[in-house]
């Protein structure tokens, strides 16, 4: 799926609301994806990040935004280095992971944009988070690329002209 953004204000989100609808967070074992970063310079690399809308189950908040850093994230959740002009995989399931909640939710489980956490301790603070709205990608600042390959847990969704395809991949053994 290509992806323009252009200066801020401008900003894109996309994201599926039937297919993620009540799954639990803590359900969510495998999530990753690839992108394409078109730049010049490898200090210019940014990619768009995912965002899950979900309500957190933990203390008064019934809504709360979880947000992936993929800028902040390192090896192997993101890839080091990060190339421009080359497609890399986000791993943002894996160790290196940087996330954090929105608004009281990030406060009350110290997971915060000033203080993110792993997407393991994103988990465990909220055991009975459910997708509410949508998991999706966000971008907010000046973008030329594409992703393609969004996997959740075992399904691949692969965005062509037509819209996503989903497909089947076989589970990976825990380790």
């Amino acid at each position: 799926m290509g992806i323009i953004v252009g200066d801020s204000p401008d900003k894109i989100t996309f994201g599926n609301e039937t297919d993620f609808a009540e799954l639990s967070i803590s359900d969510l074992i495998t999530l990753k994806y690839w992108a394409f970063a078109g730049t010049k310079s490898p200090g210019e690399v940014s990619v768009p990040g995912l965002n899950i809308e979900v309500d957190p189950n933990v203390g008064s908040a019934d809504y709360a935004t979880l947000i992936y850093l993929p800028g902040t994230s390192t090896s192997p959740s993101a890839p080091d280095p990060r190339l421009p002009n080359a497609w890399q995989q986000y791993d943002a399931s894996a160790v290196g992971s940087k996330w954090y909640a929105t608004g009281a939710t990030g406060i009350l489980i110290n997971c915060t944009l000033a203080s993110p956490c792993s997407f393991d301790q994103l988990k465990a603070a909220l055991p009975d988070a459910v997708i509410t709205l949508s998991l999706g990608f966000r971008m907010d600042t000046a973008f030329i690329g594409a992703i393609d390959g969004l996997q959740v847990n075992n399904t691949i969704y692969d965005f062509g002209p037509l819209g996503a395809r989903k497909t089947a991949v076989e589970p990976q053994p825990v380790v």
